[in-house]
């Protein structure tokens, strides 16, 4: 028997925070991800918000859709803000969270936190010795779909398998700007590894952390980009799952899904038609989560605000753990090099 029900939108702690978390927040970096964060927090969280970009060709476009403009970071807080989204590009994020951490505020990264794991020990030391709070922004961890999916995994029983797939087309992505000149095609900071790191992070948030890791990354010159244009992960997850990831910026048509197999049953993700689709011995059961496309990052923000103002952090994504995903892909370059397993390094030990 199969049966599709559609869900009406969840209620949630992060949905309830948003009458709650009214911090004055500073957004910087205003290019894509930016001003989305910047929409966001004004129009769906309701919370006080000013941009300090990066660029001061922006700062006219941004007034005129009516955002309080800073040239600095310090501007912004001596303004009132408390609480920091920093939305630079990837080179820049260390930098740019410790700036914050000095001016006294707690901070969102977006992901991914770092290039690499290198200098986040000492990084984390100068936060443990504050009362400011450190999390990175990946919102997927609050899209309805997903959670549906987390709650519903143990009816399959114990997984013996995981494969997840995040494909697309990275021309598509940012249309009117030439995708070469982005970050994502930058050797030092871009490549799908670290730009799809959502995967990494909720395969780590749902089946634990590997200690070793499998890898091919591959630039087949098709993009004419230098960093790498595909990925292919494998890792035994505790208790010995298998779990297996394939990240690409080559695929015309969007993918973004996750399938468990089970000793019970099956259970499949999709994260573009947002459904779940569980299959478990005699019923077949699929669920859809019609949302908006700015569903998870209000919830994420409004999250974040919350936290900020002494609230409850859970879902949000720790520094420590955008950390251990930072770890998993330095040792996914590492295998891809050596062409053997790799060990996950202990990044508080580098």
């Amino acid at each position: 028997m199969q049966s599709t029900v559609r869900s009406p939108r969840r209620s949630t702690s992060a949905t309830q925070a948003q009458a709650r978390a009214k911090v004055p927040t500073a957004v910087l970096g205003t290019g894509s991800i930016g001003a989305r964060h910047l929409r966001v927090l004004r129009d769906l969280v309701g919370a006080p918000v000013s941009a300090v970009p990066v660029r001061a060709s922006r700062r006219w476009e941004l007034e005129d859709q009516r955002f309080k403009v800073c040239s600095t970071l310090e501007e912004a807080v001596a303004g009132g803000a408390r609480a920091v989204v920093v939305a630079t590009d990837t080179a820049r994020h260390m930098a740019d969270l410790g700036a914050a951490l000095k001016l006294g505020c707690c901070v969102l990264v977006e992901k991914p936190l770092s290039p690499m794991a290198s200098g986040l020990a000492e990084l984390a030391r100068s936060i443990n010795g504050t009362n400011q709070r450190v999390y990175i922004a990946c919102d997927l961890r609050f899209d309805a779909s997903l959670l549906h999916f987390r709650q519903r995994l143990p009816e399959i029983g114990k997984a013996h398998s995981v494969r997840i797939e995040c494909q697309s087309y990275l021309p598509d992505w940012r249309p009117g700007r030439d995708y070469r000149q982005s970050y994502s095609a930058r050797e030092a900071e871009g490549g799908v590894l670290l730009d799809l790191i959502h995967e990494i992070d909720y395969a780590v948030w749902l089946f634990g952390p590997p200690s070793q890791v499998f890898a091919r990354l591959a630039n087949f010159g098709r993009l004419g980009i230098a960093a790498e244009e595909s990925a292919d992960l494998y890792w035994e997850a505790p208790g010995g799952t298998a779990v297996s990831i394939r990240l690409d910026y080559l695929t015309p048509s969007t993918h973004r899904n996750m399938s468990v197999y089970g000793e019970w049953g099956e259970i499949e993700w999709d994260g573009v038609a947002q459904s779940v689709s569980l299959c478990c011995r005699d019923s077949m059961e699929r669920r859809d989560f019609p949302e908006g496309p700015d569903a998870t990052m209000r919830d994420q923000d409004a999250a974040f605000l919350e936290a900020a103002s002494g609230g409850d952090a859970d879902t949000l994504t720790t520094f420590a753990e955008g950390a251990l995903a930072v770890s998993i892909c330095d040792a996914a370059r590492r295998s891809s090099m050596s062409g053997k397993f790799e060990a996950v390094v202990e990044w508080r030990a580098m």
